[in-house]
């Protein structure tokens, strides 16, 4: 999963699909691992296919597991720099947030759980 950062701060959000498990919420860049594929290689690819954005100053904030009632999860969370965020070609509705305004975006529980992560690099 990746935190996109463009030059004024502000965090990408991408909205789910209303086909996929947590359709309709807003939720972070990312996808599975494929095999032989690294957390971090993973995330540079999921970030490409998904936004068309290159990120820069990659980052490895943290990991966490979450369960719902029919799956288990366990993310990579990195941040990135995107110097580029007019390069943004998304099939899905997105917008840039201020990062202290991301709890008042509907997401999905496992990317709820992953703000106190953001909010600590935002400190650093």
């Amino acid at each position: 999963m990746v935190v996109p950062f463009d030059g004024d701060g502000n965090v990408l959000l991408l909205k789910r699909d209303s086909g996929q498990h947590c359709g309709d919420l807003w939720s972070f860049p990312g996808g599975k691992i494929e095999t032989g594929e690294s957390p971090k290689t993973a995330a540079i690819r999921e970030l490409s296919e998904e936004t068309g954005l290159e990120g820069n100053d990659w980052q490895l904030l943290g990991d966490s597991t979450f369960e719902y009632p029919d799956r288990l999860l366990h993310f990579f969370l990195f941040s990135c720099q995107c110097h580029h965020p007019e390069a943004l070609a998304c099939e899905s509705s997105h917008l840039w947030s201020e990062p202290d305004q991301l709890s008042s975006y509907p997401m999905p529980d496992a990317n709820k759980a992953l703000l106190h992560i953001i909010q600590a690099k935002l400190k650093d």
